[in-house]
């Protein structure tokens, strides 16, 4: 054989092999299982409902789906009412002092979920207000809370479907005064908002 013939044989020779491995190392894993799924598909799909309709009345624990938009990102959330209450009336006096006389705190409970996916994370997200009768709201303006009604913003990892945290909001009402309702009246809600009642 020719040297050149044999050079070339040689070579022909390792890019048989070096398929062969890549071939091999595609279909299969090192310890012969199927390769790994990637990370997009893997990652939660977008949790798909029906927008609520503004006016919508609802039940202490319903779910209420918003097309929210905070103005930086836009995305679907769910907004479930678990209770509202008469909030620590101690923590209240401590917290807030002459601003606290005759009045009585609420606190308002309420869960927040993440449906689209949208990064919501690390934000203040949709606010509900208590409603004294007539469906008014109580006319007190507060800022923070108290430690055991404090209003949170969303977890960092609020940014994928079925993220979901628990915060809440603290209102006052007049002696003479009680706390019957609350809602949501953000966006599209301005006219018709939401309401939970008991």
């Amino acid at each position: 054989m020719k040297r050149g013939t044999l050079t070339l044989s040689l070579v022909l020779s390792a890019v048989a092999l070096s398929a062969a491995a890549c071939s091999e190392s595609d279909s299969d894993s090192s310890d012969g299982s199927p390769p790994s799924p990637t990370s997009a598909s893997s990652s939660a799909p977008p949790i798909v409902e029906p927008v609520t309709p503004p006016g919508t009345e609802l039940k202490l624990g319903d779910r209420a789906v918003i097309d929210y938009d905070n103005g930086i990102e836009r995305g679907l959330l769910a907004i479930t009412v678990t209770s509202i209450e008469p909030a620590n009336q101690a923590e209240f006096a401590a917290a807030y002092g002459e601003q606290a006389q005759g009045l009585t705190p609420y606190c308002t409970r309420y869960t927040v979920e993440n449906l689209s996916g949208a990064d919501f994370g690390t934000k203040n997200g949709p606010q509900i207000e208590a409603l004294v009768e007539d469906d008014e709201t109580t006319g007190t303006f507060l800022t923070g809370g108290i430690p055991s009604c404090q209003p949170r913003m969303s977890p960092g990892d609020f940014d994928h479907p079925g993220a979901r945290y628990e915060t809440a909001d603290l209102d006052a009402t007049g002696a003479d005064e009680t706390v019957i309702a609350a809602r949501y009246d953000e966006h599209d809600y301005g006219d018709a908002p939401l309401v939970w009642r008991p």
